[in-house]
Formats: C-alpha cells, structure tokens, sequence
C-alpha cells in the first residue's frame, strides 16, 4: 500500500491521534484505508471503496497534514 497523507487530528474526539490515509487500490481490497491512531493499543482503521467516500469522511475532520 501507498501512504498518500499523514497528519494530526487538532480538535475533538480524535484530538492529538495520528491519521494516516492509504491507497490499496493496486492491492487485494482496491480502496483506500483511513488509519486513526492514539498509542500501541488504541487506534482502528475504516476502507472506503471511493475516494469521495473517504473525502467525506475525513472532511469532519480539523488535521494539520504533514
């Protein structure tokens, strides 16, 4: 998989997690993957089959991207 994004969530419930976007449309799953994480044992992934789908998603979001 590509990463095409990392960055920070600044504010509300996912405030100072990492987010990490990647694009696995080349592998088994051809989506993309939406990586939300805290520390070692807190963090959860969503796919989304569309780009649309995960732009939404992610613009609820406020992240400082890298």
């Amino acid at each position: 998989m590509q990463i095409l994004h990392t960055g920070t969530v600044l504010t509300g419930e996912y405030a100072g997690w990492t987010i990490e976007i990647q694009d696995d449309r080349a592998g088994e799953t051809g989506g993309y993957y939406l990586f939300l994480v805290l520390n070692e044992s807190n963090g959860f992934d969503s796919w989304f089959e569309l780009i649309e789908q995960l732009h939404e998603q992610i613009s609820e979001l406020n992240v400082r991207w890298n």
